[in-house]
């Protein structure tokens, strides 16, 4: 959890320079020195506010406003909008993909690995969609691309929801939103490569329902955790019994 500040602002700076340099029309060297100076006073207000904000909780919720609003804008045919949106959602993702790293495992280490995977296909599709904002991908090449690091994504959120199953503080409820939106992001990329183009749309409705809802609940199981622990003692997490203890 400690790397999801830097992770975010990382994300951030790649949005502002792509921001700055196409709408604003400021030089690359001129975003990039701004971003210097900026960089000290960035760590240093997050690092005197850590425990007063917890992040996770805020920047996922954050994430949802913003697939929402590609979604509404998809709907209302505006594209830009909508690339700028699902840009904002990818880099908000990096902080809901860390956060899932915090929720108990049978098995750490495999999850561990898998959730370095999916950290990294948030990465990738931060990369393909500020290519789609700068309009170098589009239409079906765009699609392509997106369905590869979806599919990284996916797995991970499958792995940290199924190895610690119903672990508190997160529940069978919250774990079962998880799976949901696990497969529908797999999903997406199988129909993408079958080209089922129809049949894609109706999974990435619910694909977005799936996501809102269990990123709601996992905000809180979030929350819970970061809370110091005198006044989360009703939702203390306990370690998932492996299969050989059974």
């Amino acid at each position: 959890m400690r790397w999801t500040g830097l992770f975010m602002y990382l994300a951030v700076v790649a949005v502002l320079t792509l921001f700055l340099h196409s709408l604003a029309d400021w030089a690359w060297w001129v975003t990039l020195l701004l971003i210097v100076l900026l960089l000290p006073v960035a760590l240093v207000i997050g690092f005197m506010t850590r425990h007063e904000v917890r992040w996770s909780t805020v920047l996922s919720y954050l994430s949802v406003a913003a697939l929402l609003g590609a979604v509404a804008a998809q709907v209302a045919g505006a594209t830009a909008a909508r690339d700028w949106c699902l840009l904002i959602w990818s880099a908000l993702l990096l902080a809901v993909a860390i956060g899932c790293s915090s929720h108990p495992m049978r098995r750490p280490a495999w999850g561990l690995f898998v959730g370095f995977w999916g950290v990294v296909g948030v990465l990738w599709l931060v990369v393909i969609q500020a290519l789609a904002v700068a309009g170098v991908l589009g239409g079906a090449s765009y699609t392509w691309w997106a369905a590869w690091p979806l599919a990284l994504i996916g797995i991970w959120f499958l792995v940290a929801s199924a190895t610690g199953f119903g672990a508190r503080p997160f529940g069978p409820i919250i774990d079962s939103l998880g799976l949901l939106t696990g497969a529908a992001f797999i999903a997406i990329t199988l129909m993408t490569w079958t080209d089922l183009a129809e049949l894609r749309r109706v999974v990435g409705v619910v694909a977005a329902a799936s996501y809102s809802l269990w990123v709601l609940g996992l905000g809180w199981a979030l929350w819970v955790l970061e809370s110091p622990a005198e006044n989360r003692d009703g939702f203390r997490s306990h370690p998932v019994p492996s299969s050989a203890n059974a």
